[in-house]
């Protein structure tokens, strides 16, 4: 395998690793309308630390996901590009598209 590609798959895989977690959907849902947010701001919204949810933004922020600056003491986030909505979507499309997916529904459809 050539090296460009060990790289193009290494970079695949920090990208969805960051994404492989629950809190860091739901920031990104949350920051999905693109303003710029403190984490002290996120929170007041989350049931996590701040130490936390830091920790989890900047896994983001590390997998170029979001962008973060500084204003005075506090760290404004946001998502960098928004072309990241689009892969979430492609991937909810393959999980309706996913026999078990379908069969989770029509549970919950006769509850």
């Amino acid at each position: 395998m050539h090296k460009r590609n060990m790289k193009l798959e290494n970079l695949r895989l920090d990208l969805l690793r960051a994404l492989s977690d629950e809190t860091r959907l739901k920031l990104l849902e949350f920051l999905r309308h693109g303003n710029e947010i403190c984490v002290c701001d996120i929170e007041k919204v989350f049931d996590k630390t701040q130490s936390t949810l830091s920790r989890h933004l900047k896994t983001l922020t590390e997998a170029d996901i979001l962008e973060s600056r500084r204003e005075g003491n506090k760290k404004l986030f946001k998502v960098k590009d928004t072309q990241i909505f689009k892969l979430l979507a492609i991937v909810d499309n393959l999980i309706k598209r996913n026999e078990k997916f379908k069969k989770i529904v029509e549970l919950q459809q006769k509850i």
